[in-house]
């Protein structure tokens, strides 16, 4: 029992120091049972470690192949490559990853087999590569299928996919064969990230019908949808479960007529990159007669403000999160609508974060947001503005009508304020709780700067970015 309490003691402490993998490094060099402990957390997720050195990640995750498999791909009898071939590496490494980015397994394969292979060993370099993770990680949280490779049928393929709760799939490589043959072995996906192209989908569309948990969908359109009107009636059929809905760039690629079912949705980013979505028309019909009772997040990027204040005022007052915007690349050239900021401020009671573009002409509208939504903790304010006005009017709305919540701002744009009004704003912060104040650092003078500071050492900002 006493070992016991001291392995979860340990646990609790390396978990502790699991972004500090030097630290890490040398408990597992104290002794066995340290070692054998720590490991596991230092190889939960490695791979984003700036510190680690990536060879050393891929020459361990190599040396975790077959036998065969090296003998295989080395094929000469150096003695160097012998002493690799028989190397066997003290844990099982690879099958302690929560997740393996796909970016990490492309670059080791071209760096490894340009090393020791040469080019034309690619393929079967990264065909051993996904057999050791497909047979090997069972603890995987995500996985990203981005490769033409028959995963489904490699060792290990039924129980690796049975057990996954998050999976990216890339249509580029996947067919719809190969998605027909998943959806046999893979059927309690959580939260599926699809990149969808030209061509045939029934294979994804039978797959999405066999999800019997389907909480999250994420699908970005890289091109023309084949059978746009099966996956939008397969995404009404999985409504009962969904949870989070996310689209983009161009999401009048699928028709809407779905929304009326997302009784359960709790989370909808809709991105738009295009200007305007050619079927406004049909969108907004199916708007009005969709309500989100159980909405608590909205992010919409170029929806008509019409659209967003349907969504919002049929989300039953439920919102903790908004995050909208018209047209971030060419924002200054767009006039924003103060009908959004009202609709917001009577329908948001609870929002806790706010994240929106603004003109100087709305600060009536912002007023009224900041009276009527008493638990705001955090507000990105995007400005359309060239730099010519000045904006100390904005800092005196958040100084008299802010909540007591609201300690977090983060202003974008060219927001000009004078050195006086800044550091008024920040004496009249002194008796509430710290703030982190964030401005885009190519706007700031450098005189605001040093009251930024100023302000910063003597905590009444405890975060910011100048």
């Amino acid at each position: 029992m006493s070992n016991l309490i001291v392995e979860d003691c340990l646990r609790i402490i390396f978990a502790e120091l699991q972004d500090d993998p030097g630290s890490l490094y040398s408990c597992i060099l104290v002794n066995k049972y340290w070692c054998r402990i720590a490991v596991k957390i230092l190889w939960k997720n490695p791979y984003g470690y700036k510190k680690i050195s990536r060879n050393k990640l891929y020459n361990s995750i190599f040396n975790l192949l077959p036998i065969t498999s090296k003998q295989y791909l080395l094929k000469d009898n150096t003695k160097s490559s012998l002493n690799i071939i028989l190397n066997k590496p003290s844990f099982n490494y690879i099958s302690f990853s929560s997740q393996i980015p796909p970016h990490f397994i492309y670059g080791m394969i071209r760096k490894l087999v340009w090393r020791e292979f040469g080019f034309d060993k690619f393929d079967e370099f990264e065909q051993e590569i996904y057999k050791l993770i497909i047979n090997n990680c069972m603890n995987l949280n995500y996985f990203y299928w981005n490769t033409t490779k028959p995963l489904y049928q490699y060792p290990g393929a039924s129980t690796f996919f049975l057990q996954l709760p998050s999976l990216g799939i890339d249509l580029e490589f996947v067919n719809s064969e190969a998605l027909f043959e998943l959806a046999e072995i893979c059927q309690n996906i959580e939260d599926l990230k699809l990149w969808c192209y030209n061509g045939d989908i029934s294979g994804l569309i039978m797959f999405l019908d066999v999800q019997k948990n389907l909480q999250s969908l994420y699908l970005y359109f890289k091109g023309e949808v084949g059978q746009p009107m099966q996956l939008s009636e397969v995404i009404e059929r999985k409504a009962t479960t969904l949870k989070k809905l996310s689209m983009e760039p161009n999401i009048n690629l699928l028709s809407p007529k779905f929304l009326p079912s997302l009784k359960n949705l709790r989370n909808l980013q809709l991105r738009n990159l295009v200007e305007r979505i050619v079927k406004r028309q049909e969108w907004e019909t199916y708007l009005s007669i969709s309500s989100f009772p159980n909405l608590q997040s909205l992010e919409t990027l170029n929806l008509s403000i019409h659209n967003d204040c349907m969504i919002i005022e049929k989300s039953h007052g439920n919102i903790l999160e908004i995050k909208i915007f018209r047209n971030v690349r060419n924002y200054k050239f767009f006039v924003y609508h103060e009908k959004l900021l009202k609709t917001i401020a009577n329908n948001c009671p609870k929002i806790e974060k706010l994240s929106i573009d603004i003109e100087l002409q709305n600060l009536n509208e912002m007023k009224e947001i900041l009276l009527k939504c008493s638990h705001l903790k955090s507000i990105y304010l995007l400005i359309c503005n060239d730099g010519k006005f000045n904006c100390d009017e904005l800092l005196e709305v958040l100084v008299n009508f802010s909540p007591t919540t609201l300690h977090e701002f983060t202003l974008s744009g060219k927001w000009i304020f004078s050195i006086n009004a800044l550091q008024s704003f920040f004496e009249s912060w002194r008796n509430r709780f710290p703030i982190i104040f964030n401005q885009d650092i190519e706007n700031v003078k450098k005189e605001n700067k040093m009251i930024v500071k100023k302000y910063y050492d003597e905590g009444i900002i405890k975060e910011t970015n100048l």
